[in-house]
């Protein structure tokens, strides 16, 4: 299961990305429009607008995923193994919270708005707050399954509150690792 769902987060960056770049595309093309031909696609603008909010809600499911929110690891440290698991279980209890209330202010919008349209391109409201929907309940379902692990399994508070604040560090960290047991070995 770990590993589809590996697979699956590794297509959706794969997608963000793509996302991305069209969003460059559109913006650049249409800057270059503008002032080249004192005229612009005006469906251009809607369309890298509705990317940056797709961007945005998947991102943060991706992040989610891999606990690179920003938190306070550095005093989550301090603190005795079961006070931690307290302190992580309340968090991920006000994170599914929240995200309730996400699912719920998004679904109350996608059903207001869906016989309206954006103005230059003509895509449905709808299809752009259902992201929140979205999101949110994916959210929530990671938390949840973070309250699980972190009942079933005691001694893995550790690694679930370690934030990971770039991927240099982290491989900065593994050579430290390496180095340190190439030291042992060694004696």
């Amino acid at each position: 299961m770990s590993r589809y769902l590996d697979k699956l987060f590794k297509g959706i960056d794969y997608l963000l990305g793509l996302m991305l770049a069209l969003m460059i595309i559109f913006v650049f093309l249409n800057v270059i429009l503008r002032t080249v031909f004192n005229s612009g696609l005006t469906w251009s603008e809607e369309i890298a607008r509705y990317l940056f909010v797709y961007i945005t809600f998947i991102g943060a499911i991706g992040a989610m995923r891999s606990n690179a929110h920003l938190g306070m690891d550095s005093v989550m440290r301090s603190f005795p193994k079961g006070v931690k698991r307290v302190i992580y279980i309340v968090a991920q209890g006000i994170i599914i919270i929240i995200m309730a209330m996400l699912t719920h202010g998004a679904y109350t919008m996608t059903v207001q708005s869906v016989e309206a349209r954006a103005a230059a391109t003509g895509i449905p409201l709808s299809v752009i707050y259902g992201i929140g929907m979205v999101t949110g309940i994916c959210i929530a379902i990671i938390s949840l399954a973070n309250i699980i692990r972190a009942l079933k399994d005691p001694n893995a508070i550790d690694t679930m509150i370690t934030l990971h604040e770039s991927e240099e560090e982290d491989l900065a960290e593994k050579l430290q690792n390496d180095l340190k047991n190439d030291e042992i070995t060694k004696r």
